[in-house]
């Protein structure tokens, strides 16, 4: 009975992605023009020399390909809009449904995913039509703790976006402080290119924050660029920031909705 509520509210917030078709096609158009845009510059690099940043061109795409399918799947959330329903006072229906807020959030989030990733597999069939690209794909034991990593971006993002969810408690001026998140995300989860390009310093100060788990990392994990000890280093570096951002949001959130009026309801 249990399962079959989550179902229900899966297919509810599946269609409720769609009620704005035009925002939905046009958001998904402009990941496929950054993807596009991304592979013909690196084409045109690698068309030159057979290497470039101690990357082959089939790393490269492979690098590109990842980084989309990570950016949709990982960083796509339908909870950005999280503070305003709560300052609105629209939140106190959620807070009243028969069902676990966070597993409620979490399943709204999925389906958002869900949709974002249909679109990207429509969108990579177009890419590998266009530029026949050689990928570099490991073996299923590096397969497996990929996924693993996967999960584990999902879920830190999910209290990530709780965290910023949460500014709403207290005020609606939200969107300034979750657009420079964005803008700094963009650049530290290794969207744009992939992090070891930069200097060795940056780099170290990068790794050190949560936001390379976003799509770096695992895409160094998927083309076998780490070590051993590396791999076992940032295993137990992710569930540190996820088990750290899971406190801070429970402390958070019990302490918002403690003090929550529902004004405007």
């Amino acid at each position: 009975m249990a399962l079959q509520k989550y179902w229900v509210l899966l297919k509810l917030s599946w269609q409720n992605g769609f009620v704005y078709r035009t925002n939905v096609i046009l958001w998904r158009f402009r990941q496929f023009l950054s993807t596009l845009m991304a592979l013909t510059v690196w084409q045109v690099i690698f068309s030159q020399q057979g290497s470039a940043f101690n990357y082959s061109g089939a790393e490269m795409t492979t690098y590109i390909f990842l980084a989309a399918f990570l950016q949709s799947f990982i960083l796509a959330t339908a909870l950005n809009g999280l503070a305003n329903r709560i300052y609105s006072g629209q939140f106190s229906f959620d807070l009243l449904k028969p069902i676990n807020l966070y597993a409620y959030l979490g399943t709204e989030d999925l389906a958002d995913k869900l949709k974002n990733v249909g679109f990207l597999v429509v969108e990579t069939i177009i890419l590998w039509f266009i530029f026949r690209p050689e990928l570099s794909v490991p073996g299923w034991e590096i397969g497996a703790l990929f996924a693993f990593w996967l999960a584990g971006g999902i879920l830190l993002n999910f209290l990530v976006t709780l965290l910023f969810g949460a500014m709403g408690f207290w005020s609606p001026d939200v969107w300034g402080p979750r657009f420079l998140f964005f803008i700094f995300v963009e650049f530290t989860a290794g969207k744009l290119f992939p992090l070891d390009i930069l200097p060795e310093l940056i780099q170290r100060i990068i790794l050190w924050t949560p936001f390379p788990f976003f799509a770096f990392l695992q895409s160094q994990l998927f083309l076998e660029k780490l070590s051993s000890a590396e791999v076992w280093q940032y295993s137990g570096m992710l569930i540190f920031w996820i088990v750290l951002f899971a406190l801070v949001v429970s402390a958070v959130w019990k302490r918002g909705i403690r003090n929550y009026d529902a004004a405007g309801q």
